[in-house]
């Protein structure tokens, strides 16, 4: 959701109305007054919007969760397929993989796998089931909603 450009817009509507009392400096200065306390409130409210566009979709879609994640301060819509949602128990875990990989990607798994709350293995061993499930099922949709 790009609530940047919407409160950009709404800001020019302000200043538009601003020219027509350009000469009475007392009115001037309480709009911008007026616009500093709303702005973070507009912003604040879109989020709200966000979430309920959120739980809108969810209710229609029985087979996934949407959820709004943060993005550079934009709110996004993101969808969850519950059908590859993957349980894993470690206690049958076999094999043993060491993995050489940069640093820098490494933080990447450790953040994604805080993220589900999750330690690095079973961040691991969920995302390659999901994966191999994935390849055997067809038909359905799996990403990212941005508006």
């Amino acid at each position: 959701m790009d609530i940047d450009g919407v409160v950009a817009q709404i800001e020019a509507a302000l200043e538009t109305q601003l020219r027509l009392a350009v000469e009475d400096e007392v009115v001037v200065e309480a709009a911008e007054l007026l616009w500093s306390t709303l702005q973070p409130a507009i912003q604040e409210a879109f989020g709200g919007v966000a979430e309920q566009a959120a739980v809108e979709v969810s209710a229609q879609l029985p087979d996934y969760t949407v959820e709004v994640v943060l993005s550079d301060g934009e709110p996004s819509l993101v969808v969850r397929d519950h059908r590859d949602a993957v349980t894993v128990s470690t206690d049958d875990l076999e094999a043993r993989l060491t993995v050489r990989l940069p640093g820098e990607l490494k933080q990447y798994l450790e953040m994604a796998a805080g993220e589900e709350g999750d330690s690095v293995n079973t961040y691991v061993v969920k995302t390659l089931s999901s994966r191999k499930k994935s390849k055997s099922s067809s038909g359905k949709f799996k990403g990212t909603i941005h508006t």
